[in-house]
């Protein structure tokens, strides 16, 4: 019962499907990824229960057999192996995977195929093609303004729609919000779904692989409560779905959350203004990164107000229209987004000490990045 595959192949695979195995499940069998030989096709499938992913690679099989094994113990020993291709078969009496090489052999024990979880069926209500680009890019630039664990679920994904022929994406912890909004070809198809952050980040992953491997289309199928992701790239065949966050997102585009009107525009450097709040964060970190922002005809000063590890201040160049302002702000909050943006240039548009200011790289006027004030206690 044996089938042949191209070793490099196979981990990148391997590299996909282990980010949707259950990481501290109490079942082995979530912890194990699922194989299965048939004619020219090696099927891979893993699951934490909300997210499920199935993988279609074609391989040399002399044999059909199924199995499932512990995923990272897989994972750890494809990677050791140095030659182009590996063998494996499998003894379905005893359930055991024997992984061969011209130099190893290895031997796993694994647990019955039998005994995996039936996947979701994939829903048929909806579908959308989505460029790969796009999508990654979009995942990207909102993701990290949301945190996995938060009082309300639906602050723990990422908001995903397309309305008047635009797609969004959105992400936020309640202290920040990011935004990503661009056109789209696609008509009479709006909808709104919150997806989980941890499944947008695997998304992300295979959006990228199919970017690399020149696979420039995705297909979205959705219902009320699940949401699937497919690609094809080359021979390769990759199915994702996941559980829909079920809630009312926020409605963020509001002035008070979102203003539109400023009395301060700051235009900075981002890699001066990076520098800037790293320095002065060095007396900050256990103060929730906190940094005041001041304001003056030409330049902003960075400070840290006084601490118990002391106090420092650094000044940047800035281009600045309207009123003077101070406030604080969580540093780490403005370096994430710098780390996001393309250009070198970005603007920082102030209401005032109290109310969100909104950041944007100069160069992307679809990109908003929200941000609440700090009050230093």
């Amino acid at each position: 019962m044996k089938i042949s595959i191209e070793t490099a192949k196979l981990i990148d695979v391997i590299d996909i499907a282990t980010r949707f195995v259950a990481k501290n499940a109490t079942l082995p069998i979530l912890q194990n990824i699922y194989f299965k030989a048939s004619i020219d096709t090696l099927l891979l499938r893993a699951t934490d229960m909300e997210k499920y992913i199935e993988i279609e690679l074609p391989c040399t099989v002399k044999a059909e057999w199924a199995i499932t094994v512990n995923a990272k113990m897989f994972s750890d020993i494809m990677k050791t192996i140095e030659e182009k291709d590996v063998e494996f078969s499998v003894d379905a009496k005893s359930q055991v995977m024997t992984i061969k090489s011209a130099k190893d052999n290895f031997e796993i024990n694994g647990i019955s195929a039998s005994e995996y979880v039936a996947l979701p069926e994939v829903p048929k209500e909806n579908s959308i093609t989505l460029d790969s680009q796009t999508f990654a890019e979009g995942i990207a630039k909102v993701e990290y303004a949301v945190t996995e664990k938060n009082f309300s679920p639906v602050l723990t994904g990422v908001l995903l729609k397309i309305k008047d022929e635009k797609i969004v994406f959105v992400g936020t912890d309640s202290f920040r919000l990011a935004e990503y909004k661009i056109n789209t070809s696609i008509k009479d198809a709006d909808f709104s779904l919150i997806v989980p952050k941890m499944t947008m980040n695997d998304i992300q992953k295979i959006a990228e692989y199919a970017i690399a491997n020149e696979s420039d289309e995705f297909q979205i199928q959705y219902s009320d409560n699940l949401i699937a992701f497919q690609v094809t790239i080359k021979d390769l065949k990759i199915l994702a779905t996941s559980l829909l966050i079920q809630g009312n997102f926020p409605e963020y585009d509001r002035e008070e959350i979102m203003p539109k009107t400023f009395n301060t525009k700051v235009m900075v450097d981002k890699n001066l203004c990076e520098k800037a709040i790293r320095k002065i964060g060095i007396l900050t970190r256990d103060i929730n990164n906190y940094i005041q922002i001041e304001t003056s005809k030409d330049s902003v000063i960075i400070s840290s107000g006084k601490t118990d590890k002391g106090a420092g201040t650094t000044t940047i160049p800035a281009i600045i229209e309207g009123e003077s302002v101070t406030l604080g702000i969580n540093g780490k909050y403005i370096t994430d987004f710098i780390r996001i943006i393309k250009g070198d240039e970005m603007h920082i548009n102030i209401v005032d000490s109290q109310k969100p200011m909104i950041l944007q790289d100069k160069d992307d006027a679809s990109y908003r990045y929200v941000v609440r004030p700090l009050i230093n206690s």
